[in-house]
C-alpha cells in the first residue's frame, strides 16, 4: 500500500519534470492577456473565445481604436467535397476541408507572428436514404472541425510567441 503513494509521487514528478501539459492548459505570453480577433466566422470567434477563457485570457471583437494585440484572421474557408462514389456514380462520402489563415500584430502594428496557415479535413458519410441524417453528420463534423481549430491555433500561438 505504501508503495501505491510513492509509485503516485514518482510519476507525478516524472509528467512535471517532461513538460507535459494537460489539454487545454495554455499559457499565452502577457502581451496577449487582451487580444482583439478581427476577420473570422462567429463560430471561430466563439471556439476560440473559450480557448482564450481557459488560458486566463481576454479575446474579443474589435470597437473603436485598438490598442492590444491583433489576431488578424486573413482566410477562414470550410466547403466541402465529394470524396467517393460508388460504382453507378452516387456519392457515398464527402470530404469536409477547413482551411485557415491568420497572423498577429501588436498593439502597433509591428508583426509579432508571421502568416500561419492550418489545413483541417474530416470525412463523412452520405446515404441518399438518410439525407437529413447525413446533414447531422456534417453538421457535427463542421462544429468538431471549429473547435479542433481554435486548438491548434493556440498550440501555434503557445509553441512561436513566448
Amino acid at each position: 500500500m505504501k508503495y501505491s503513494g510513492l509509485l503516485a509521487i514518482i510519476l507525478a514528478l516524472l509528467l512535471a519534470g517532461c513538460g507535459f501539459q494537460m489539454r487545454g492548459d495554455w499559457q499565452l505570453p502577457a502581451s496577449m492577456q487582451q487580444t482583439v480577433m478581427s476577420g473570422g466566422s462567429r463560430v471561430l470567434y466563439e471556439n476560440l473565445q473559450r480557448e482564450f477563457r481557459a488560458a486566463e485570457a481576454s479575446l474579443t471583437r474589435p470597437e473603436g481604436s485598438i490598442q492590444s494585440t491583433r489576431l488578424v484572421i486573413t482566410q477562414d474557408r470550410m466547403d466541402r467535397r465529394v470524396l467517393s462514389v460508388d460504382n453507378r456514380g452516387k456519392v457515398i462520402e464527402f470530404e469536409v476541408y477547413y482551411l485557415l489563415q491568420f497572423k498577429i500584430l501588436d498593439a502597433e502594428g509591428n508583426q509579432i507572428m508571421p502568416p500561419q496557415q492550418i489545413n483541417l479535413t474530416g470525412v463523412y458519410p452520405f446515404a441518399s436514404t438518410d439525407v437529413l441524417g447525413s446533414a447531422q453528420e456534417e453538421s457535427l463534423l463542421r462544429d468538431d472541425l471549429y473547435g479542433d481549430m481554435a486548438r491548434h491555433m493556440m498550440r501555434r500561438i503557445q509553441a512561436q510567441i513566448r
